[in-house]
């Protein structure tokens, strides 16, 4: 495929993106590059947040072996507000050292985490951005080939009538002499006969040289864009009609009174029994043959997963496949839309929507968001039989509301982040055990080592 000349959306170049796009390249496949970024950032991460949670431990007994004298001081001095304060805040500076540096490094994990996060999100959704223009773009240059083709073609009156077969009519691409063309078949049977052929373009500007008036230098001039371009053979082929005009004035009539025919290829009747007839347009013609080859590409290049028929949107059936205009420049943002280009995307991606667009999904994604969410959180919280369960920050509301916010981000963003949060809830509660049990060989350690120092602390007193 030619490189897009036309796109206003560059491709993302940060940390992330770069990282997602060697893994692409490594796998060929957008969503394993996800998949095995996920794992790796799981695994590296893994170790960290074995040492969170420790740490969490250790704050969680530093501040249970302070609470019974927290009490203390609490009953003891109730009637003098002053003394009790200063008691307490004696309390806090004895056990703060103790929970300082665990205090502060949970602190950095959250941000880190935090940072993980919102940077891979962001990164994520300028890729979508740029997946769906491009995607947009490809299929454009297709169209807009066909069509000026096509009008070059027709410029000759007798090959007009090779559009009374458009149904044996096809247009491929091909290479030659290293060179991406675009060729008008005609079909009969096996075989084939090439009617016309053109270089492939991605950019049908025009330009003038002309001379600065003040300085002598040359300056290029662009006269015509390739929007204003295409606008100008869309008007050919479907044009709009003022107010008080004739409808159909401007059509070329390809057939005049051609029978129509049934699934079976027998003639229609109308309520007065005689044969029911329809006149055939060219852009009607052109249109079929077009849309055929648009089709064939859209096969070819679309980026789907299992159930998802497209991995830049939503996992919803809120969300069609191939979209509209105002969903598309939601999608890339107005100011990477070039001026005309709602005429030109309506003229052929609403056919495309009819006749290969469904819901892009069934909710799944969101729902595993949610459910690995809850297994981990819950994972997390279990200990083993006779043991007190860790407390969760911010208690059972957090439990509720961090698997919403994660179904929340897969609702209503690209499947490709839905897929990131669910592999990596998925490790997550998959390395739980293991951490789990690092964690209580760690506590156990850390007891026997406490208590051989008081047995010599004891032995040195006596």
């Amino acid at each position: 495929m030619a490189v897009l000349s036309m796109l206003l959306l560059a491709e993302p170049s940060g940390f992330w993106e770069n990282i997602i796009k060697a893994f692409e390249g490594f796998t060929n496949n957008y969503v394993l590059a996800i998949i095995l970024l996920t794992v790796i950032i799981r695994i590296i991460w893994a170790p960290i947040d074995t040492l969170n949670k420790r740490m969490s431990q250790k704050m969680t007994a530093v501040q249970a072996k302070m609470q019974p004298e927290l009490d203390k001081i609490n009953k003891k001095y109730a009637n003098d507000p002053k003394l009790l304060k200063q008691k307490q805040n004696e309390l806090y500076s004895k056990y703060n050292g103790r929970s300082m540096g665990s205090c502060l490094f949970m602190l950095v994990f959250l941000a880190l985490n935090i940072t993980i996060f919102f940077t891979l999100f962001s990164g994520l959704n300028n890729m979508a951005s740029f997946k769906i223009n491009q995607s947009y773009e490809e299929l454009k240059f297709d169209y807009v080939n066909a069509l000026n083709l096509t009008n070059d073609y027709i410029a000759t009156p007798e090959n007009l009538d090779r559009f009374e077969d458009y149904q044996n009519l096809s247009f491929e691409k091909e290479i030659r002499d290293e060179k991406e063309y675009i060729v008008l078949y005609q079909n009969a049977g096996e075989e084939k006969t090439e009617l016309f052929a053109q270089e492939y373009k991605t950019d049908f500007s025009t330009t003038q040289i002309t001379q600065d008036p003040e300085t002598g230098e040359d300056v290029t001039e662009v006269v015509q864009t390739t929007n204003a371009y295409i606008t100008t053979i869309l008007d050919k082929f479907f044009p709009t009609y003022e107010e008080g005009e004739v409808e159909g004035s401007k059509e070329i009539i390809l057939i005049e009174d051609q029978p129509v025919l049934d699934e079976d290829g027998n003639p229609v009747l109308g309520e007065d029994g005689q044969p029911l007839t329809d006149t055939l347009y060219l852009d009607e013609a052109f249109q079929d043959v077009a849309m055929r080859f648009v089709e064939n590409t859209y096969q070819e290049t679309k980026e789907s997963f299992l159930w998802i028929e497209n991995i830049w949107i939503a996992d919803a059936p809120f969300q069609r496949s191939i979209f509209s205009y105002q969903t598309y420049q939601g999608q890339v943002g107005a100011n990477n839309i070039e001026e005309g280009e709602e005429r030109i995307y309506n003229t052929f991606m609403t056919d495309l929507s009819e006749r290969q667009g469904r819901v892009n999904g069934y909710l799944i994604l969101p729902l595993l968001c949610i459910a690995a969410s809850f297994l981990s959180i819950w994972l997390s919280t279990r200990r083993k039989k006779g043991q007190s369960a860790q407390p969760a920050t911010g208690g059972k509301f957090m439990k509720i509301l961090m698997p919403v916010i994660f179904g929340l981000f897969a609702l209503f963003y690209n499947s490709v982040f839905a897929i990131y949060m669910f592999v990596s809830q998925l490790i997550s509660a998959l390395l739980m055990p293991l951490e789990n049990l690092i964690i209580d060989k760690w506590q156990k350690h850390t007891e026997k080592k406490e208590e051989k120092k008081v047995e010599v602390e004891y032995s040195r007193k006596f």
